[in-house]
């Protein structure tokens, strides 16, 4: 089989990996998502009015007493994959880390309502994974060797946020809110295979391309709620496109080991940092809530404008054409906009508080048709006067597809369940 390998490896990388794909302008701004589409519109879903300060901030109007708030996450991630009607055992990863820090403070004036939100949490979460073991057949020799494709994306885009909403009219809140972003990713693309049954000369063969950026910008939101009756509310919510500068390490390496214990490399890249900087889609999200005490429902609807996300540099292709004009008309081509239908139903009594929202969507990459859906669970329980915790779960689930790897292009693709699953707990003090 490995005969072709030279060749092969020419055709892989005649594009280096700085040639940045409408992919790497998305990235940043898809994934787990820090707060629901239901929390643009007119209720939290996690029944915490922290979430309010990256959702809809006209929603921390509604806050009676200020409180300090932190939560911590366990996110489990996981991949099944799924080719010829069997499914293989998951691909899981799991972390443990601090999710939000919160202080809502509310201001006492003359009339109506004054309040303050500042928090830090995830806006978005990249975590997934998704893998493939099979046999395949070598065309020159009509051997089998044995392969493996794992792809994988860790990290969190983090917004550090301030808000404040008042009462604008008799029944109507206003909200603006900013944020100051900062994470990183990290995508691993990793092709392996191998001589399992001893015929041929090497022993395993490696193709690897690992990216890393790190992210800084900032966004800007605004919200409206209305009290249209005791009973009806309209709430809605505009976020303006996020500007995200971006500076990426890169590698990729393609080597093969012979059985005589000696390695040949094909290829190596490295890039120490490549700069860049992206405009993100702007948001727009609508909801309506019915009331009857102590129960409440909403529905929702959050419009994400994928397809007007860009890219601002001064990279080149290999030919030295400008990369900004290609990677746009590739945005067009192979991006869409999101459209997220969501309803949430609340239930509040004292000391106990209780939530369930959910939603589903559609991907903003045109060639994955599958839905996205997402529920939230939310349980908040105040232990005396001032000390309550709070516990939610948080599950997305879709479905995507991964190739065989570069020797096996003729196969159908692997098809992959994938789940993100977050389980939060936290401790919420309000103040006197």
């Amino acid at each position: 089989m490995k005969i072709r390998i030279a060749g092969m490896a020419i055709l892989l990388w005649i594009m280096p990996l700085s040639a940045q794909s409408y992919l790497d302008v998305i990235r940043p701004f898809y994934g787990m998502r820090g707060t629901s589409g239901a929390e643009n519109g007119v209720y939290p879903v996690s029944r915490a009015q922290s979430n309010a300060v990256l959702g809809n901030p006209a929603l921390l109007s509604y806050t009676e007493r200020g409180f300090y708030s932190m939560d911590i996450s366990l996110d489990l991630v996981g991949g099944t994959s799924i080719y010829a009607a069997q499914k293989s055992d998951p691909e899981q990863f799991q972390r443990v880390r601090i999710n939000s820090v919160s202080y809502i403070y509310p201001i006492r004036v003359y009339r109506g309502a004054w309040v303050w939100g500042f928090n830090l949490q995830p806006i978005h979460s990249f975590n997934g994974i998704q893998s493939f073991s099979g046999v395949d057949t070598d065309v020159d020799t009509g051997l089998d060797f044995q392969y493996s494709h794992l792809e994988s994306s860790s990290g969190n885009l983090y917004a550090l946020s301030m808000a404040t909403s008042f009462l604008w009219k008799r029944n109507t809140s206003i909200g603006i809110g900013a944020s100051l972003l900062t994470g990183k990713n990290e995508y691993q693309d990793v092709y392996r295979d191998f001589d399992h049954l001893d015929v041929f000369y090497y022993d395993n063969y490696l193709d690897s391309t690992r990216i890393a950026p790190t992210y800084l910008g900032g966004s800007v939101r605004m919200g409206l709620t209305s009290d249209l009756s005791d009973n009806l509310r309209f709430g809605a919510s505009i976020g303006f496109p996020s500007k995200i500068s971006v500076a990426e390490a890169s590698s990729q390496y393609e080597t093969q080991s012979y059985d005589n214990g000696t390695d040949t490399v094909f290829y190596e890249d490295n890039i120490a940092r490549l700069d860049y900087s992206l405009w993100g889609p702007w948001e727009l999200g609508l909801g309506i809530g019915f009331i009857v005490k102590p129960l409440s429902v909403s529905v929702n609807y959050n419009f994400i404008s994928y397809s007007t996300s860009s890219m601002v540099s001064s990279l080149l292709d290999t030919a030295g054409n400008e990369l900004d004009p290609i990677v746009a008309a590739d945005i067009s081509k192979y991006i869409q906009d999101v459209h997220e239908y969501s309803a949430a139903l609340n239930w509040m009594l004292y000391p106990l508080e209780l939530s369930l929202g959910a939603s589903v969507r559609n991907s903003p990459i045109v060639e994955n048709s599958d839905k996205i859906f997402r529920m939230n669970m939310g349980i908040g329980y105040q232990l005396h006067h001032n000390v309550g915790i709070t516990f939610a779960i948080r599950t997305l689930s879709w479905q995507s597809k991964l190739d065989h790897g570069p020797f096996s292009t003729d196969l159908p693709l692997v098809e992959v369940e994938n789940t993100f699953s977050q389980m939060q707990l936290g401790v919420k003090y309000l103040l006197d």
